[in-house]
């Protein structure tokens, strides 16, 4: 492993860094490809092949690659020893109503994706083949909705200002419990809390906890939230922030979220430009890590191991945090995606990660990824983005 900040300080650092970055990658494969599957280290050679040709391009590509702020870093990055070996697939799935995007994130329903779209209509695809279910469409299509959202593994609907929920023959009826949301994604759900969030990049931003016994709310400070989980009755936020010279991920632990500052979802509703967040004035949280500069727009539990969605150095890629080390276990497709106010759902045996495109369709999700039974599928609407 090589620190890139020493690297930077020599003498024409440019082509240096290049270098750096080949050797970095190359020695990491060189000390892994023994001893894995020929499939495993078919797949880990021609991804690690596209890297170091990208990182060799011409000073064009170096620039447009993101390299250009790693001088302020101090990051250690290379490849883990133990590579997760994911088959790669993507496909493009058509809205049938019109060429809009959906209007809310889609969820899992029943071995389903459901999602739905500005026609107030749903669409359903099977998880397992990504085909779409007319008959269940058409069982569940009819009502018009607004908004959707999977809460207490019911899947419920706003629809002119009443949230309803399919019972176990499929059949909507009113939802009885509170709900906090209106517009806005769901972030997490155990058996006490809904959380979601308001997200003003620069300008801050909030994320509240929902007590569902008690329906009070508390909230804490968080820039652009992606992933709220639970580990050992703890609860975490991750966190980034992307803004002119600024790329930060952060991770926030909360112990008890009844001990942050309390809010009326009244006046949550009022909040604009982050204002709230900053003015957590409770010590119930703390920050595990707060890193520059890199981009963490999700983290989920894969196998027992804690993995990272994360673009650096103009790629997007799988990787783990050992210290302040950055382990690289999977080139994805070995691009860059944009990742635009990201949402990350942990089902039983599938995660999956909603994304937005703000200049394409602002807060609607234009993609998604599914990772499942070894796969990582990225799936698109109405065309590859």
């Amino acid at each position: 492993m090589y620190n890139l900040k020493n690297i930077k300080q020599m003498k024409g650092h440019k082509n240096v860094r290049k270098l750096a970055m080949c050797l970095i990658i190359f020695l990491g494969y060189c000390s892994i490809i023994w001893g894995q599957s020929p499939s495993s280290q078919d797949e880990l050679n021609k991804g690690l092949g596209d890297l170091i040709k990208y990182f060799k391009d011409d000073e064009e590509k170096e620039a447009k690659s993101g390299m250009i702020n790693i001088p302020g870093a101090y990051r250690l990055i290379g490849l883990s020893d133990e590579p997760i070996n994911l088959q790669m697939k993507e496909t493009v799935l058509k809205n049938p109503y019109g060429d809009d995007f959906p209007v809310s994130y889609s969820v899992i329903y029943k071995g389903r994706l459901i999602s739905l779209f500005q026609s107030g209509f749903f669409t359903t695809h099977s998880i397992q083949t990504l085909e779409r279910d007319l008959s269940y469409e058409k069982k569940i299509n009819t009502k018009r909705f607004d908004y959707h959202w999977l809460i207490g593994n019911k899947l419920v609907g706003l629809s002119e200002g009443r949230y309803f929920c399919l019972n176990s023959a499929d059949k909507w009826i009113a939802y009885k419990d509170s709900i906090p949301l209106w517009n806005q994604p769901k972030l997490f759900e155990d058996a006490k809390y809904l959380v979601f969030c308001d997200r003003f990049g620069e300008f801050g931003g909030s994320v509240y906890f929902f007590n569902k016994k008690t329906g009070k709310t508390y909230f804490t400070g968080a820039n652009e939230a992606n992933t709220v989980y639970k580990k050992d009755d703890k609860y975490y936020i991750l966190y980034e922030l992307g803004h002119l010279s600024v790329i930060r991920s952060s991770l926030k632990e909360i112990p008890d979220p009844d001990l942050l500052t309390p809010i009326s979802l009244e006046e949550v509703r009022k909040t604009t430009r982050g204002r709230f967040g900053y003015y957590d004035a409770s010590k119930a949280q703390s920050i595990i890590f707060r890193l520059e500069p890199i981009t963490f727009h999700s983290t989920f539990n894969y196998k027992g191991r804690t993995v990272y969605l994360t673009t650096n150095l103009g790629r997007t890629f799988l990787a783990e945090k050992e210290n302040d080390s950055i382990k690289i276990v999977n080139p994805l497709f070995n691009n860059s995606f944009v990742m635009h106010y990201p949402v990350t759902t942990s089902y039983s045996d599938t995660i999956l990660i909603n994304r937005a495109w703000y200049m394409i369709g602002r807060y609607r999700e234009i993609s998604c990824f599914i990772i499942k039974d070894d796969e990582f599928i990225k799936i698109d609407w109405n065309e590859k983005h």
